[in-house]
């Protein structure tokens, strides 16, 4: 486990509600030095993650998210399959009403029928649902860090 104080939490916080450092100096008023020295040091220890995504609308793609059930068979194996498939670009396996989750891309509803044809092929499915996205609302939510312990 990682140490961090009150302030890498604050500062944590700003970030994932997408601040940058100059924001984050001003709002908690504090030398941006400080900031970009913590922020870097979050960044290499893995606390928060950066992830740069491109924006499939303005390439001409959709995204949709594809829930999926396993039966009788290894998740992780099962998972590990459906991260082959293109256009899937992200796999997650979850606790609940699905077993994994998966983000992907796609031109078209035969893009979507094509892709869920080969998830039927993996080994163990038992149910398939997906979604497409319409729009995503940017969160900026300081309270974030206060649901950890």
């Amino acid at each position: 486990m990682v140490r961090i104080d009150e302030l890498d939490l604050k500062i944590i916080s700003l970030l994932v509600s997408g601040r940058d450092n100059k924001q984050i100096s001003k709002e908690l008023k504090v030398p941006l030095s400080t900031v970009q020295r913590r922020t870097r040091i979050i960044l290499e220890k893995d606390i928060v993650k950066s992830k740069m995504e491109p924006n499939y609308k303005k390439l001409g793609y959709n995204k949709g998210m594809i829930h999926m059930s396993i039966k009788g068979s290894d998740v992780s194996v099962a998972a590990q399959k459906l991260a082959q498939i293109d256009g899937i670009v992200s796999v997650a396996v979850h606790l609940g009403t699905s077993d994994i989750v998966a983000e992907f891309v796609y031109s078209d509803s035969t893009d979507v029928l094509g892709t869920i044809s080969k998830i039927w092929n993996i080994e163990g499915i038992d149910r398939v649902t997906w979604s497409q996205e319409v729009y995503a609302v940017p969160v900026h939510n300081k309270n974030i860090i206060s649901m950890l312990p």
